[in-house]
């Protein structure tokens, strides 16, 4: 009888305790934040010589923690989706024919050289900046995770602008736009 009983309780306590820690993952998901931010950086292009086909190099750090929600769960972030990888021109002074063509590359805040690359083909800049619109990249999936994954990393990312200006003098803005959901832990 007593080892009956002893079983029963056993079964019991097993069940309790199962119950307990699905219960607690529960807890521990409920609890989770998702919300959505945009990381961005301006590039200011800056040739003062005059020429043509003049090679233009810079390499600006997309911080996601400049955003003050993403700062707030910094040290609690479990992930990061990119939505949308895009630009816009800003400011543009310099030629009406001023064009760039080359390439806007991604890499992790932490290394020196970028994985994903994008290119951008005869970018008229005096157009772009008086359309005033928001361009995306043509970026496939792939590479969006894995600017993704450079953010979850190190919370930020490199941006490489490597390519040819047309026409110079110029100087001009270039706004990159990440448009990301984030998950973080809230406790």
């Amino acid at each position: 009888m007593k080892t009956h009983v002893l079983k029963a309780h056993s079964a019991v306590a097993l069940v309790l305790i199962s119950t307990l820690f699905t219960a607690c993952d529960l807890l521990d998901k409920a609890d989770d934040v998702s919300f959505d931010a945009t990381v961005d950086e301006t590039i200011i292009v800056t040739e003062e010589n005059e020429g043509t086909n003049v090679s233009y190099n810079k390499i600006v750090t997309l911080d996601a923690t400049a955003d003050p929600d993403i700062n707030k769960y910094k040290n609690k972030l479990s992930g990061f989706t990119v939505k949308k990888v895009s630009y816009q021109v800003t400011n543009f002074n310099g030629p009406e024919s001023a064009r760039f063509s080359g390439t806007m590359s991604f890499g992790e805040a932490s290394q020196t050289t970028a994985t994903v690359a994008v290119t951008v083909t005869n970018l008229n800049l005096q157009q772009a900046f008086n359309s005033g619109q928001v361009l995306d990249l043509p970026i496939n999936q792939a590479d969006v995770d894995a600017i993704a994954g450079m953010l979850k990393n190190d919370k930020a990312v490199k941006l490489y602008l490597d390519g040819l200006l047309s026409a110079t003098p110029l100087t001009c803005s270039i706004k990159v736009i990440l448009d990301v959901s984030v998950k973080a832990d809230a406790l």
